[in-house]
């Protein structure tokens, strides 16, 4: 036991060098600073937006027009009457992006039934996603503004009328079904909800994978450069026990990894997606843990040993991989086989739904054991534990499996001479 600690500190050393630990909390770090500016400028652009409105009619329709559009996530800021050119100099000096011109004779065109068109300047001063931020809040504010004159309209007509009957006369009532559990919300909001919270795990498992699998490689193929392989190996230890050795150390530094890009990642993300992820006030809330759309205590370390056996089947090819390796430069190429793997489920599981695919298609992609990592979330909060037990049992049937052969390849003299031969024809 004693050999076997002392081997995991030793690999565990040789993995956590300054050329690791730098770049990594450095890209941690880029990732927590991305979050909290996105985060601040979510939260200024989830406020109020102000708009400049200059009303040439000056009727109480037009008043109503700006009460309205002021109730729909903007600050009206008025200006009196001036030539456009004059209204758009002063936007801009107050860093506003929209101006709007409510022309004379509004109300007497809307009395009339004749469509009425107000003019809106739209100033770009970037094309960043959130550029145009206040014109989106103006459109959206647009079928508020027309849904209210409607309204009005019909009241005069014909008082005593129920306007909404009248213009939407069927109405959808949303329940969503998860399981055998029922809730009364819209799906949209359930699928909002449930991207928030497991958008992230696929990317962080994709680069803790690609990250600890190269270490790994990086390390075979570095103690074969500088000739400590053999060492090692004609050292009074099984090898056996090296192997499983490399394997905890390197899945501990993998541990420790997935961790620091978890909190990065969680930041970044939270930054980016602003309140969304608590929106809908406590009916919504209420409504998702009815679904039980929730992780409890159990459901982590259940998706914990599911990520846990991932990364292991990962480490146990990428050792197998590393054997092939004649330096650390050749490191890198070898453990793309590896790395197309991982791929192909990230993006699959990412943007399908597995369960509608072929038959041929679904064994395929059940078949490459990243796969069951990338899916675990997903199948925990629809309640469906047992395909991910499964998934973690055949992860151990193929690590046992891999290591097995690593052991076999460490327990020959192949170990020093195994390289790739790629001929140019």
């Amino acid at each position: 036991m004693k050999k076997f600690i002392a081997l995991v500190k030793k690999e565990i050393l040789e993995l956590l060098t300054p050329q690791m630990l730098v770049p990594l909390v450095a890209v941690v770090l880029v990732f927590v600073l991305i979050g909290r500016v996105i985060g601040g400028q979510t939260a200024k652009l989830n406020a109020p937006q102000p708009v400049a409105v200059m009303d040439l009619d000056n009727s109480s329709t037009s008043q109503a027009v700006i009460q309205v559009s002021a109730k729909s996530n903007l600050t009206v800021d008025s200006y009196p009457s001036q030539s456009v050119e004059a209204l758009i100099a002063q936007a801009k000096q107050k860093n506003e992006k929209v101006v709007v011109v409510i022309p004379a004779g509004f109300e007497a065109g809307i009395k009339k039934l004749i469509p009425q068109k107000i003019e809106v300047y739209n100033i770009f001063q970037n094309f960043s996603v959130y550029g145009s931020r206040t014109s989106q809040s103006l459109a959206g504010a647009l079928p508020a503004v027309n849904d209210y004159l409607s309204n009005q309209f019909l009241s005069q007509k014909v008082p005593g009328i129920n306007s909404i009957a009248i213009k939407q006369p069927v109405i959808s009532d949303d329940f969503t079904i998860v399981g055998d559990r029922q809730a009364h919300i819209s799906p949209a909001a359930v699928s909002g909800f449930i991207n928030s919270q497991t958008y992230f795990i696929p990317i962080v498992l994709f680069l803790v994978i690609v990250f600890a699998s190269q270490l790994i490689a990086t390390s075979i193929a570095s103690e074969k450069e500088n000739k400590t392989l053999e060492t090692l190996l004609s050292s009074p230890v099984s090898r056996k026990l090296i192997i499983s050795a490399k394997l905890v150390g390197a899945g501990l530094v993998a541990l420790l990894t997935a961790t620091v890009y978890l909190f990065g990642m969680r930041s970044y993300i939270n930054g980016l997606t602003g309140s969304m992820s608590g929106t809908g006030g406590a009916a919504s809330k209420a409504a998702i843990a009815q679904l039980g759309l929730t992780f409890s205590a159990g459901d982590y370390v259940l998706l914990g040993l599911s990520l846990f056996f991932g990364i292991l089947v990962a480490l146990s090819i990428a050792i197998i991989l590393g054997s092939f390796a004649q330096d650390t430069k050749s490191a890198q190429g070898v453990i793309t086989p590896l790395m197309v793997l991982v791929l192909i489920p990230y993006f699959l599981t990412l943007f399908l739904d597995i369960s509608t695919l072929s038959p041929g298609l679904k064994i395929l992609v059940y078949a490459i054991p990243f796969s069951h990592p990338f899916l675990a979330a997903p199948n925990i909060l629809l309640h469906q534990t047992q395909n991910v037990w499964y998934g973690i049992a055949y992860m151990a049937v193929l690590f046992l499996a891999f290591v097995y052969l690593a052991s076999k390849i460490f327990a020959s003299d192949k170990i020093f001479t195994m390289k790739l031969r790629l001929k140019r024809k």
